[in-house]
């Protein structure tokens, strides 16, 4: 396969993995505070982006390792990092508000009282 594909195959990856660490914020957000469980979901996700790694190796560059598929990754990373880290920063922050509120309100109901007795 052409290096330059590969590399930008990488890239492609390194940014969905961006995306998809942060959209895992989410729930270190909602898990505020615990830092163990935090640690967890932070180590599970770097075994995953490794993982991923070696699987674009076998399967596209025959099991060679070479530096720009490891530098096309963190390229990646850093691209989603700067660009829509911001954009899912908003979403996470506007959706962490509402659940905030509807579970205050939830929680002044008779109804919640009842079944929290």
């Amino acid at each position: 396969m052409n290096a330059f594909l590969l590399f930008l195959i990488c890239v492609g990856f390194g940014f969905c993995l961006g995306v998809l660490y942060s959209a895992l914020y989410l729930f270190k957000v909602l898990l505020k505070n615990n830092y163990v469980l935090c640690n967890i979901i932070n180590f599970v996700f770097a075994i995953g982006y490794g993982f991923l790694i070696l699987i674009t190796m076998v399967n596209f560059n025959y099991g060679e390792f070479r530096l720009f598929l490891l530098l096309g990754f963190v390229i990646g990373t850093i691209l989603e990092r700067k660009t829509l880290n911001k954009i899912f920063a908003k979403i996470i922050n506007w959706l962490y508000n509402k659940l905030s509120k509807a579970i205050k309100s939830l929680q002044k109901t008779k109804f919640y009282k009842k079944v929290t007795k």
